[in-house]
């Protein structure tokens, strides 16, 4: 018989769409391995996981994370683009204190910065970064010194469209 982490791994694997993994991992005894494997460097299996967490009751996601330091640890990490997105995702929908806010503005920062992010991704980090400035107003002015051309490079126009509105919104 193989344990509830095995089988996770193993269900992780496959190809299926979202809503089939977040039923079936959304039962508590798979929650603190989805959490694991979601902190672990293993690229073919920590995205899924965070993406299936992404879906998960927000109430559980506390349960699992109730610090999001483990979470903000892994933006600093050489990771794939699209799990950086997910655990943005993931950051936002949790209670943060004082010094997990500064600390999660600052890694927002860092990947919206870095022009060879996908744009997703850096989408996602100024969405970030305009979460801890609803708490923090005075960050505004800091974010929109942000919108120029040199940060869209290479942006899709669709993503574009988003960031040009975010900016917009903070005038």
């Amino acid at each position: 018989m193989i344990s509830a982490r095995e089988e996770l791994i193993e269900k992780l694997a496959w190809r299926k769409p979202k809503e089939h993994f977040v039923e079936m991992c959304s039962r508590s005894e798979f929650l603190p391995f989805l959490a694991e494997i979601c902190l672990s460097d293993d690229p073919k299996l920590n995205w899924r996981a965070a993406w299936v967490l992404s879906s998960i009751d927000v109430s559980q996601l506390k349960k699992v994370f109730p610090k999001a330091q483990p979470l903000i640890n892994t933006l600093q990490r050489k990771e794939k683009d699209g799990y950086k997105r997910e655990i943005i995702k993931l950051i936002m929908l949790l209670d943060l204190d004082e010094d997990e806010e500064g600390a999660f503005y600052d890694a927002a920062l860092n990947i919206w910065e870095d022009l060879a992010l996908a744009s997703a991704a850096r989408l996602y980090a100024l969405r970030g970064m305009l979460h801890i400035a609803k708490l923090y107003p005075e960050l505004n002015h800091e974010i929109a010194a942000y919108n120029d051309d040199h940060y869209l490079q290479g942006v899709s126009p669709g993503i574009q469209s988003q960031m040009r509105k975010i900016f917009k919104d903070l005038s």
